[in-house]
């Protein structure tokens, strides 16, 4: 009977994955029925021969986004003067990781400091590297958002002038930053494992789960207190990869043969970010940020096929690189989940 309830809690985790799976293909077949499988195929013949290219605005995106990590590993640590295409490729790998698996963006964090091991990075200054990287990342996202919300309201016609916005819009943002930043620098992994043991007392790995994230909080605390710089850096790169995110949609839009404005790129990467973080739970948010896609492409006066054809290929996109980054995994590890005997 103990046993059965110790098996119950990660059956039902797989049973609600697979069913939140399940409803993001559902979704994604209903989305195309009502669309139409014959107007999707119009714009992808448009882009005939030229679909290689839709891999390579995100070339620049890696490369921002591999240097906003790079500012986050400690000065110290050899792996700060790594190659940047090795830690381009170690954080591929725990995106790919991300991307197929529903860990709410989470669970490819250790697999990105393990890959870089090799050159200097230790367990606990890697998981605090990625950590703060991480922290860069959605401070940048969140002001890139705020930053297109305006350009959204203005575009619909919903405000005259929404610049006026963005004061108190950024103000928010810094509150946000502020608020994240602190909780990290008072121990904020200390006190979610702690949390944890309460609520699972019996929980046996969560012994040695709490001393490692005391270490992660002291180099947390250490990052923050001495290398704000190094921060504002890495938050200026992720922001950099979110707008170049904008130029690959456009490119996107112009292989389709879809005239847009810039602005209307920028308008359509930055709102479908929330829509897509809000299907988290399913794998790669399958279905969700196809439907945004649409609904936003829709309100900027494009059709419907041309919305769903542009996530189309973002998702196209993604799953190349995701196969890279499992590549990378099998390459460096010979496995998939390398990160199982991740200690030192």
């Amino acid at each position: 009977m103990t046993q059965l309830r110790q098996d119950s809690p990660p059956q039902r985790r797989v049973g609600l994955h697979l069913v939140a799976l399940l409803g993001g293909v559902a979704l994604l077949a209903f989305l195309v029925w009502n669309v139409g499988f014959g107007d999707i195929l119009t714009h992808l013949r448009t882009i005939g021969w030229n679909a290689p290219l839709v891999l390579v605005p995100y070339l620049g995106i890696a490369w921002c986004d591999a240097k906003g990590w790079a500012y986050a590993i400690p000065p110290t640590s050899p792996a700060r003067h790594a190659p940047i295409w090795r830690i381009s490729l170690a954080r591929l790998a725990g995106e790919a990781i991300n991307n197929l698996t529903p860990t709410a963006n989470v669970g490819g964090e250790p697999v990105k400091a393990y890959l870089l091991r090799s050159h200097g990075l230790s367990t606990d200054a890697g998981l605090a590297s990625v950590v703060a990287a991480k922290t860069a990342l959605t401070i940048s996202q969140v002001i890139f958002i705020l930053l297109g919300l305006p350009l959204f309201l203005y575009r619909l016609g919903w405000v005259r002038e929404g610049w006026w916005l963005l004061i108190p819009l950024l103000a928010l943002a810094y509150g946000f930053a502020a608020v994240l930043v602190r909780w990290q620098r008072q121990g904020l992994l200390g006190m979610v494992v702690r949390r944890l043991r309460r609520v699972l007392p019996r929980w046996q790995r969560l012994t040695a789960w709490q001393e490692r994230a005391q270490h992660i909080d002291r180099h947390l605390l250490d990052f923050y207190n001495g290398q704000r710089q190094g921060f504002l850096v890495s938050v200026f790169y992720h922001f950099l990869g979110w707008a170049l995110g904008a130029v690959e949609i456009w490119f996107f839009l112009y292989l389709m043969n879809v005239p847009v404005s810039l602005t209307d790129a920028v308008i359509i990467e930055a709102m479908v970010q929330p829509i897509t973080a809000a299907g988290l739970v399913i794998p790669g948010a399958l279905g969700v940020q196809e439907a945004g896609g649409i609904f936003l492409c829709r309100l900027l006066g494009l059709d419907d096929g041309v919305g769903f054809t542009l996530m189309a290929l973002k998702r196209l996109r993604e799953a190349v690189y995701n196969v890279i980054g499992l590549a990378v995994i099998v390459r460096v590890t010979g496995s998939l989940m390398p990160w199982k005997n991740y200690s030192e």
